[in-house]
């Protein structure tokens, strides 16, 4: 027999915090709705991209890296790659650059500050759908508010079927996306403008600095870290967009304004191949994790010199 002091004591559990429990029962339906509607159709995307699968059969069978190199071997993809990082060039830019200078500007009016922010940001409670509609019956070459005004201006030459040329359409698709959207980005540059001290700006004019001085010399080093979230989440919006190109253009002319995010959904429910059109999906998603991690790296490098 044991001795009372070699007697095993067991060892008492120590009580669940209850803060634990109500932290993971409070993101509980969050994680569920993630997992649901994010993660699991990333994972059957790839699951779906290395089969021969129409969307509708039960049967599909396993044909590896086929979809990708069918894909990438077709003749429109050099093109469609090319209008997907044209988007990127143009849309990325401009429209950060414009809503940096609404916000700014409607900072330093201050009155009537909240009527421009409606006006900017109404766009956006539109449907993309019906922003599309919107942009489709401007740009119309014969009946179009566009067409009247250049005609009332004197201006005749300058019309022509903007979405319907291959020199026009991308910049036309552009425009049509910077007004949609950049009231959302001019919310967020107020934000960071928001937590400027007006101290700085104070000894700033003291010191007799001009308007521009002022904007690259105190402004964009104190709102760096909103530029760093307004560029990358511009980024990935403009490579995954797809309800605006669809409605305005449909990827035409031929393949003029076709996008990945569009050529994906072509493949799976108009060519009823779902195996190329996750493949496409696949390559969408590695291309936009490589911009924002790109993107994420450099910008965070300078607001760290900054």
């Amino acid at each position: 027999m044991l001795k009372e002091s070699q007697k095993i004591v067991p060892m008492k559990r120590k009580p669940i915090n209850p803060k634990y429990v109500n932290g993971v029962l409070f993101t509980l339906p969050a994680i569920i709705l993630v997992t649901v509607f994010l993660i699991v159709p990333i994972l059957l995307s790839f699951r779906y991209s290395v089969t021969n699968w129409n969307g509708i059969s039960p049967e599909y069978h396993f044909v590896g890296m086929e979809n990708y190199r069918s894909v990438i071997q077709s003749p429109e993809f050099k093109t469609l790659f090319f209008n997907t990082f044209y988007l990127i060039i143009l849309y990325v830019p401009v429209l950060n650059v414009m809503a940096i200078f609404f916000a700014v500007t409607i900072y330093d009016i201050g009155r009537f500050a909240n009527f421009y922010k409606v006006v900017l940001f109404l766009p956006n409670i539109v449907s993309m759908v019906v922003v599309g509609f919107i942009w489709r019956t401007i740009y119309n070459p014969s009946t179009g508010p566009l067409v009247y005004i250049l005609e009332k201006i004197g201006q005749e030459g300058w019309i022509q079927d903007w979405i319907g040329q291959k020199q026009t359409v991308m910049p036309a698709l552009s425009i049509a996306i910077i007004w949609f959207a950049v009231g959302f980005y001019v919310l967020i540059y107020l934000g960071g403008l928001s937590t400027v001290p007006e101290e700085l700006y104070e000894a700033a004019a003291v010191d007799g600095i001009n308007w521009w001085q002022k904007l690259f010399y105190i402004t964009l080093p104190l709102i760096a870290q909103s530029i760093t979230i307004n560029v990358i989440v511009s980024t990935i919006a403009i490579l995954t967009l797809f309800d605006l190109p669809y409605v305005l253009t449909q990827g035409g002319p031929g393949y003029a304004s076709q996008t990945m995010a569009l050529m994906s959904y072509q493949y799976a429910f108009k060519a009823m191949s779902q195996g190329k059109g996750m493949a496409m999906a696949v390559m969408l998603t590695l291309v936009t994790v490589i911009f924002a991690i790109a993107e994420l790296f450099f910008l965070n490098k300078k607001e760290i010199d900054l």
